[in-house]
């Protein structure tokens, strides 16, 4: 059964019209964007299982701050993440993704030669093997396709946007194209894909729910669920600049009874 997220799509072409507008304050846009792509280096790992909270993932980006109970890779993985967001995706809204952008991310995030993997993988654990990719001889050929489907026009409405990036979402980590790093480099391609549309990346909240999604869709082909992941993550992005917002119109209303509260009473002028 499909599930309806026509609340979610509604709220959604609100929001872009009210984005707009935010983007253009600096001091509601650069706070929110420097927090973003933080929240994002965290979100994109913490799905792979990486057990460093946004805080942790924030002082070793800023600060190179590290604590015990945690390994070297944990905090090498939040540094790369953020390296491949901030130097890989942009909002201007018109990146081209093309084979070599795919690469370039997915050296970023790994920090190694960033090309397709030359043998056969699986999905899952030694004890469950949840999906077996295509042959490695296949994947030159399926990413070609792959990425000559991924434009979307301009003009479509979200509800079509989110549809197209969850297909392709899916069907890259389908592909499973690199050795390793395929899920944060996917991701990274979603949230490219729907800033090229005009709308927010996608900050994923539940996390069974995102696997969930990939075995609907291995057992009948089914996106609707990715979408409704897809699109509750774009909301929480867009909530998440909108308090922003409200904080930066606190600050002018706290001011402003501050400053009140400074005015002497007006004094009579004897003529």
């Amino acid at each position: 059964m499909k599930i309806d997220i026509s609340n979610k799509l509604s709220e959604i072409e609100r929001y872009k019209e009210k984005c707009e507008e935010w983007k253009k304050n600096h001091l509601v846009w650069n706070p929110f964007h420097k927090d973003l792509l933080f929240r994002l280096s965290w979100n994109s790992n913490s799905l792979e299982g990486n057990t460093l909270s946004l805080e942790e993932t924030i002082q070793v980006i800023e600060y190179d701050e590290v604590r015990s109970g945690h390994t070297f890779t944990e905090y090498q993985e939040a540094k790369t993440m953020y390296a491949a967001l901030s130097q890989k995706m942009t909002f201007k809204g018109n990146t081209k993704i093309d084979l070599q952008w795919i690469k370039d991310t997915n050296y970023l995030i790994m920090q190694k030669d960033g090309e397709f993997r030359k043998e056969d993988v699986y999905i899952g654990t030694p004890v469950e093997v949840v999906y077996y990719p295509p042959k490695y001889q296949k994947v030159p050929e399926l990413m070609k396709r792959y990425t000559e489907d991924l434009p979307i026009p301009e003009t479509i409405q979200a509800k079509d946007v989110i549809a197209h990036v969850a297909r392709k979402h899916i069907e890259f980590e389908r592909i499973h194209p690199f050795k390793d790093g395929n899920g944060r480099t996917g991701r990274v391609i979603m949230h490219q894909q729907l800033l090229n549309q005009g709308i927010l990346p996608a900050i994923i909240k539940d996390q069974s729910k995102y696997r969930q999604a990939f075995r609907r869709y291995d057992k009948n082909g089914e996106t609707s669920l990715m979408e409704y992941v897809i699109a509750e993550g774009i909301l929480e992005t867009y909530h998440r600049l909108e308090n922003v917002y409200e904080k930066f119109l606190c600050r002018d209303t706290n001011e402003i009874i501050k400053c009140n509260s400074y005015v002497e009473e007006p004094k009579l002028i004897e003529e």
